[in-house]
């Protein structure tokens, strides 16, 4: 209902065998493949302190199947502490 709407069901059967409805309505959960890498900028041996930077490479989303999946860039800051 949400995809194709409720109002037009009476379409629906003639558009039975098309592509696009098929992948929408057929729904399938196939897991991607990412990477990630992790680079150190700063330690601080004292406190156990470390920091640095990370790159992710993803694949996004494609509403189970509907879409075709774009690669996903996320980029940031990471921290933790070391302790024994």
């Amino acid at each position: 209902g949400g995809a194709t709407g409720y109002d037009h069901a009476l379409a629906l059967p003639a558009r039975q065998d098309d592509d696009d409805m098929q992948r929408t309505n057929n729904k399938q959960i196939t897991p991607g493949r990412g990477s990630a890498v992790f680079s150190v900028a700063k330690a601080d041996i004292e406190t156990g302190e470390i920091a640095g930077v990370f790159e992710s490479i993803q694949p996004s989303d494609t509403e189970m199947g509907a879409h075709a999946p774009k690669d996903i860039k996320v980029t940031g800051l990471w921290y933790g502490q070391l302790t024994q």
